[in-house]
């Protein structure tokens, strides 16, 4: 339930940022918050998932990887915040779609999404679910309060909403601190020289697969920040923000499974393949679902100007359930220390989305960036799915072919999921 009011508050915030910034406003957001983005996880150099990694197999301890992860993180964001400015005030087409003011604004980001990164990953790690959950919402929460107040408000524009967002992760990496203080003592702790080489290791094995993964969550913004006009970006950044946002199951999967792999759940391949399976029932339904109501839900949503985005939300659905899938094989290959799979994956599909987008974009404008993003993932998720089957030997049909069983697990678990939910809003206690 948590991952869905995430979920929930995220399409309420895509919803006033369409309404409030209109296409135009929305696309210099979207420059300023993909800058940021992608320069920040450039140069945090993954540390933060190298140290979520031995903090789970019990190598180091919580506060030694917390410290340790923080400390790459500021160091990194830094040297990107200096590098960064001469590129803002340069003459380069992408930073052409916002101010100044804001891509500088924007900049508070870098240390601040790194931070809360390494947070996540380490309560994800640690399996504090429940916090996690809650304290999501309440960064979503406070995000949407302050979107409200100082765009809609003070009408401070792009500017107004990359506050809201700096302002939510800072609520939650307070929070998440709090919590692991309190229930793991946290504290800062320097780490010896062997322990920084082994955590920084496992995250520069890691990097290229995080650098692409961030690449492809962004593909089409950069694209377009390169050739296409700022109202234009404007809408393929909302469409494709709420695209990714149906990935909020197989995010859910990917978010319990991965603490199990490195624990022996690459010998039991027949519950991987089922929740393989299920990550991509669940997104291809809830995606069907949305395209069924695709033109009044966008005008309703996003409003009028928005309408543009539609047929964009219809290419890139086979994209999407060929991300879902992706995402499993990553957790997967990850989980078993073969991070290189991954990033080969990840690299060949942003390899092919680019050469796409050069060939239809003087034909097709906006959608261009759409069916370049949908071949890139259906590209990777294909050589992953190769590697997989060629790494674990099992045959097609024992991964793919749809059971019964598929059916009955997931009701039960749909089950399970509101029982739990209705014993917790009357007082009552559950076991996890």
């Amino acid at each position: 339930m948590g991952r869905l009011s995430v979920y929930v508050f995220g399409l309420l915030r895509q919803s006033l940022l369409a309404y409030l910034l209109l296409p135009e406003g929305r696309g210099a957001y979207a420059v300023c918050v993909t800058f940021a983005s992608l320069l920040g996880t450039l140069v945090a150099v993954s540390a933060d998932r190298g140290a979520q990694y031995y903090v789970m197999a019990g190598r180091i301890s919580v506060s030694c990887g917390l410290s340790l992860a923080l400390g790459v993180c500021l160091s990194g964001s830094v040297i990107a915040v200096a590098a960064s400015l001469p590129l803002i005030h340069g003459n380069f087409a992408f930073f052409q779609n916002a101010d100044a003011g804001s891509l500088q604004l924007a900049l508070a980001l870098i240390p601040l999404i790194s931070f809360s990164m390494a947070a996540e990953l380490q309560l994800a790690g640690l399996r504090r679910f429940t916090p996690l959950a809650g304290l999501l919402s309440l960064q979503m929460l406070v995000t949407v309060f302050l979107t409200v107040t100082l765009v809609g408000g003070l009408e401070m524009e792009a500017s107004g909403a990359i506050l809201a967002l700096a302002a939510g992760h800072v609520v939650f990496f307070v929070g998440s601190i709090l919590d692991l203080r309190k229930h793991h003592n946290v504290s800062f702790e320097m780490p010896s020289p062997s322990e920084f080489r082994q955590v920084l290791g496992f995250g520069l094995r890691f990097h290229a697969i995080r650098v692409g993964n961030e690449g492809v969550s962004h593909f089409g913004v950069v694209a377009l920040g390169l050739l296409a006009s700022r109202a234009e970006i404007g809408v393929f950044a909302a469409a494709s923000a709420i695209m990714f946002r149906l990935n909020v199951f197989t995010d859910s999967i990917a978010t319990v499974l991965y603490p199990r792999v490195p624990g022996g759940i690459a010998q039991h391949m027949e519950m991987f393949s089922l929740c393989l399976r299920i990550a991509c029932l669940l997104t291809g339904t809830a995606m069907a679902a949305f395209l069924a109501i695709s033109t009044p839900l966008v005008r309703i949503l996003l409003s009028e100007a928005f309408l543009p985005a539609v047929p964009v939300m219809w290419i890139l659905a086979p994209g999407i359930i060929a991300h879902a899938a992706a995402s499993l094989f990553v957790t997967y290959f990850n989980g078993v220390e073969r991070p290189g799979i991954s990033a080969w994956g990840v690299w060949t599909g942003l390899s092919a989305s680019s050469v796409v987008v050069l060939v239809l974009y003087p034909e097709l404008d906006m959608r261009a960036a759409a069916w370049s993003l949908t071949a890139g993932l259906t590209v990777r998720t294909v050589f992953l799915a190769f590697i997989f089957h060629r790494k674990t030997r099992m045959t097609l049909a024992s991964v793919w072919r749809p059971r019964f069983d598929d059916l009955v697990f997931t009701l039960e678990a749909s089950r399970t999921v509101i029982r739990r939910t209705g014993n917790i809003s009357s007082g009552g206690k559950t076991s996890r």
